[in-house]
C-alpha cells in the first residue's frame, strides 16, 4: 500500500519533476526561459560585443552571421545594430518566444527560426558562424559533431569564420565545481529562481555529466526539476583535431569571450576558438 503524502496547512504547495536524459536540455531551457538572461553573467553581453566586432573587423569582412544557438538573441542584438546582418535559429521554441519580442522591442529585423545545429538546411553560406555559451558542448557524440561541423562547413563562405565558445574543462577539472550553488535570482515579479549543479566527469569517455536541481517558486508554488545531460569535454588539441578533420583552420583561441582573455588551459573560464573554413 502506498503511503499518503501530508502537507501541513502551512507547506508551499510543492511539484517534483524530471526529464529523460535526451529531453533534459530542451525542457530545462523551457522552464527558464523568461528569467534566462538574468541568470547568469549579467555582463556577458557588453563583454561579448566588442570581442566579436574586433575579430570580424579584423578577420573580416563580416556582414552576414549566423548564430546557430542564438538563444534569447541577447548577444545577438549589439551586432544587429552595428550593422550586421544577423541569421539567428535555436532548438529551443521557448527560447526563440523570447528572441523575437526582445527582437520587436529592438525596432530591428532578423530572420530567427527553431532549428537543430545538427541539421541546418538554409542554403546559403555567410561571413560568418557562431555557436555560444556552451551549445556546441551539448553535441557528445562523435557523429552529431561531425553533422554538426560538416553543416557549418556548408554555411560558411571560403575564408569566412567559425567561432565556438565551449567550457573550459580543463580548469574545471583542476579546481572542480561539482556540487555548488550556481544561481539564486529573484525576478522584479517575485519569481524566484535556484539551479544547484551536482556534476560529475567520466573522463574516459571525455563526458561531463551536468547534473542540475531547479528550482522556480512562483507565490506559494514551488517547482523542483531534476535533469542530466551529457556534455562533451574538449582540450584545445582535441578540438583542433575535430576541426582540421571536418574542413576548418584554427587560427585564434581565446579564454573567454572578451577583449584581451588570453588562453590558459588551467586558468581561463572559456574555451573560444576562431576558424576559417580551409579548403581541402
Amino acid at each position: 500500500m502506498k503511503a499518503r503524502r501530508r502537507f501541513s496547512g502551512s507547506s508551499s504547495r510543492v511539484r517534483f519533476s524530471g526529464s529523460e536524459r535526451s529531453q533534459a536540455h530542451a525542457r530545462w531551457y523551457r522552464t527558464v526561459a523568461e528569467q534566462y538572461d538574468h541568470l547568469y553573467d549579467s555582463g556577458r553581453v557588453t563583454k561579448a560585443y566588442p570581442f566579436l566586432h574586433d575579430l570580424f573587423r579584423r578577420r573580416g569582412p563580416v556582414l552576414d552571421v549566423l548564430d546557430v544557438a542564438c538563444g534569447t538573441f541577447a548577444l545577438d542584438l549589439p551586432l544587429l545594430r552595428r550593422g550586421y546582418r544577423i541569421t539567428g535559429r535555436d532548438a529551443s521554441a521557448e527560447m526563440l518566444r523570447i528572441a523575437r519580442r526582445q527582437l520587436m522591442g529592438s525596432g530591428r529585423s532578423a530572420d530567427l527560426g527553431q532549428a537543430d545545429m545538427r541539421t541546418l538546411g538554409l542554403d546559403r553560406e555567410f561571413d560568418a558562424i557562431l555557436c555560444l555559451g556552451t551549445a556546441f558542448n551539448y553535441l557528445a557524440k562523435a557523429i552529431d559533431i561531425r553533422r554538426a561541423l560538416r553543416g557549418f562547413r556548408r554555411h560558411v563562405r571560403k575564408d569566412g569564420l567559425l567561432v565556438l565558445d565551449l567550457t573550459n574543462f580543463d580548469a574545471w577539472i583542476r579546481n572542480p565545481q561539482n556540487a555548488r550553488a550556481e544561481v539564486d535570482y529573484r525576478a522584479p515579479d517575485g519569481t524566484r529562481i535556484a539551479v544547484f549543479g551536482f556534476n560529475e566527469q567520466d573522463l574516459t569517455r571525455s563526458i561531463h555529466l551536468a547534473r542540475f536541481l531547479t528550482v522556480v517558486q512562483t507565490g506559494r508554488g514551488i517547482d523542483l526539476r531534476f535533469d542530466e545531460a551529457p556534455l562533451r569535454i574538449w582540450t584545445k588539441d582535441s578540438l583542433t583535431t575535430a576541426l582540421q578533420g571536418n574542413g576548418f583552420k584554427p587560427v585564434e583561441w581565446w579564454g573567454d569571450l572578451r577583449l584581451g582573455a588570453r588562453y590558459d588551459r588551467r586558468r581561463s573560464p572559456r574555451l573560444v576558438s576562431v576558424s576559417t573554413r580551409a579548403e581541402h
